[in-house]
């Protein structure tokens, strides 16, 4: 895909509340039209759900989309997340292995919820099930109950209290290994890319063999302009991409009003994410 070439601003890493986004897939669209962002990429956490609606709605509102997925993948010294862009809607094996989180999340939560009340603060499922409002359960919607119920004065301090990793309700989840993750989405016909890698908490030379393991079975490029990460840091990630010929993103992560520091269109307050993340991306 070329740029917008009429100033509108791109992001190819957006978040809607068919996972832990704050804007539903219209409410997003519209956020978009009115910020003036041309070129959107809808990649909820593990599941396509949205992606229908995204397309045929984004296309009354006349701006270009993008189907993607965000895929967390199984990493220890920090948190390691795939995105897969522009793959096949009937990727079916896709949908399939995505699938095994979302059943994952259901029972995840029903422990996050009985080891509250073990802790004294009990949430229940029926409590759960009015605050998420039909939208995908995740431990923001706990939190925001956590807060309700005056257990927590926001939902920070439920995070760090509560459901953050290591906290006393916090609960390991099911991932795929970052090599599954990649593959999946190359069989689905998809792009895929390393997200926010600063956020992997290695040292660069070990990002550098990381990368290269992950190109091997088939990683495209690297979301270079992002939110997370400290100027020097992107740009020694920009010439690693160069040296290796991979696709160089851009994305906000923007989630709603649970991330406000970040904005559509932005990998800083008053930078926009360059054109050249939208080259090599295809517009499905």
């Amino acid at each position: 895909m070329k740029g917008t070439g009429n100033n509108l601003l791109i992001d190819l890493h957006v978040h809607s509340s068919e996972s832990d986004g704050t804007l539903s897939v219209t409410e997003l669209v519209d956020h978009a039209v009115a910020h003036k962002v041309g070129i959107l990429a809808l990649c909820d956490h593990d599941t396509t759900s949205g992606l229908s609606l995204f397309h045929r709605y984004g296309a009354e509102k006349g701006i270009t989309t993008i189907g993607g997925v965000e895929i967390s993948a199984e990493w220890q010294p920090g948190t390691c997340h795939i995105l897969g862009l522009g793959f096949d809607k009937s990727a079916h094996d896709l949908e399939k292995a995505l699938q095994r989180y979302r059943d994952d999340r259901i029972i995840r939560n029903e422990r996050i919820l009985s080891g509250l009340t073990e802790a004294g603060f009990p949430v229940t499922v029926d409590e759960l099930q009015a605050a998420s409002e039909g939208q995908a359960v995740s431990r923001n919607h706990i939190a925001a109950i956590m807060v309700h119920k005056k257990y927590v004065n926001s939902i920070q301090e439920a995070f760090d209290r509560f459901l953050a990793k290591g906290a006393v309700a916090y609960v390991e989840r099911f991932r795929y290994s970052p090599l599954e993750a990649v593959t999946m989405i190359k069989e689905a016909g998809g792009v895929a890319v390393l997200a926010h890698p600063s956020q992997l908490n290695v040292s660069f030379e070990d990002l550098d063999r990381f990368i290269s393991g992950l190109q091997d079975v088939g990683l495209d490029g690297v979301e270079v302009f992002t939110p997370y990460a400290e100027d020097g840091f992107i740009q020694d990630v920009k010439m690693l991409c160069r040296k290796r010929t991979l696709l160089i993103t851009g994305g906000s992560d923007f989630h709603g009003t649970i991330k406000p520091g970040h904005l559509m269109g932005y990998y800083r307050d008053d930078t926009p994410i360059p054109e050249v993340c939208a080259r090599g991306i295809p517009d499905r």
